[in-house]
């Protein structure tokens, strides 16, 4: 079943979409686009040999109607052990590998306008978390119940669909064995402006559904070195209420890295 393909089409549909959006809202609005690439290296010795490396890309826009927000990540890691009937000869085994992406374009209901609608499409890749990938499209209503220079505050509720492939596949266009149901999704997005130097940022969601909810929640704290680069702080909470054997419900990430912002 094709199902992957209608996600990248629903994507890539949504992506050129939020392109001319925003080069509408350019002509209307001094706002430019916000990115920022943050990475991190992580290198274990002693009792546990292990290399790791994890990096993520954030970017944003914000214009009089149209609001665009993307996010890419990659997460990776091996570790030396031992190899099966061999003694003394060791070799590094992958043990984590993840990617994450998601496309959100957000229309409000006028320039003034608290309450927006929103589309949202997102992409996950993850062998180690009980299925090979899922992909999420979602739309509904979203307000802004907080909008001051210091806090915003959004929260968002809508109907969506969720592909999953559970077994390892050929290639990213069909499944041998997937899953594949309704979803509603909940989120809310914080973020809080708390010095001309540091900043604080919330995001949450679940993706609920009869056979199972997804939840993810990213919390990222910014301190400014000087005008393109700043510490980051960022921990990852991913869960899934149903697993494969073997594989546990929540992975947790805590990273500390180098941020450069794109101006």
């Amino acid at each position: 079943m094709h199902f992957v393909k209608t996600a990248v089409a629903a994507l890539v549909a949504t992506a050129s979409m939020g392109g001319y959006a925003a080069d509408a809202a350019a002509e209307k609005s001094e706002s430019k686009w916000k990115a920022d690439v943050a990475a991190g290296l992580v290198l274990e010795r002693g009792n546990t040999n292990s290399n790791g490396a994890n990096g993520n890309f954030n970017a944003s826009h914000e214009g009089e109607l149209w609001r665009n927000t993307m996010k890419l990540e990659a997460s990776n890691k091996e570790e030396k052990s031992e190899v099966t009937g061999y003694p003394g000869l060791e070799k590094y085994v992958r043990t984590d590998e993840r990617y994450f992406g998601l496309y959100q374009l957000d229309r409000k209901f006028d320039s003034h306008s608290a309450n927006y609608l929103f589309n949202v499409g997102t992409y996950e890749k993850d062998a180690f978390s009980g299925f090979q990938y899922q992909a999420t499209y979602a739309v509904g209503l979203g307000r802004r119940w907080i909008d001051t220079e210091t806090h915003t505050l959004d929260a968002e509720l809508g109907p969506g669909y969720r592909w999953k492939c559970l077994e390892e596949e050929d290639n990213y266009f069909q499944c041998d064995n997937d899953e594949n149901e309704a979803i509603v999704r909940v989120a809310a997005k914080y973020q809080w402006v708390i010095s001309e130097s540091a900043d604080f940022r919330q995001e949450v969601s679940s993706d609920i559904g009869r056979d199972s909810t997804s939840t993810r929640a990213e919390s990222i704290f910014n301190s400014k070195i000087n005008s393109h680069f700043s510490l980051r702080l960022r921990y990852l909470l991913e869960h899934e209420s149903e697993t494969a054997p073997g594989s546990k419900e929540s992975d947790h990430e805590f990273t500390v890295g180098l941020v450069y912002t794109i101006r």
